[in-house]
């Protein structure tokens, strides 16, 4: 999977706690299965977070962009993706 770009895209604010938990929740599945995945959270209260928000269609937080390639495999607003959901989408054992 070296070749492969994949990305979540955690959009949140500092001052929601829910979305400090899907961001440890991504984190915890980066580091035991997918290690080579990147994360970028993005602080909807700043311009830059508004931003990149703005140009993922991001209308509610917390908001979770899963991206292979720079092409969307899934997305989840106001609720984090399941283990399952994940290892679905790579296809890895449950």
């Amino acid at each position: 999977m070296a070749d492969v770009s994949i990305k979540f895209k955690v959009f949140g604010k500092q001052s929601c706690e829910v979305c400090h938990k899907v961001h440890e929740k991504i984190e915890y599945f980066r580091s035991h299965w997918l290690n080579d995945a990147t994360i970028d959270y993005y602080d909807m209260e700043t311009v830059d977070g508004l931003a990149e928000g703005a140009f993922n269609d991001v209308a509610d937080i917390p908001t979770v962009v899963l991206e292979r390639d720079g092409k969307e495999l899934g997305r989840w607003a106001k609720t984090p993706p399941t283990f399952d959901n994940l290892k679905t989408i790579f296809s890895m054992p449950k």
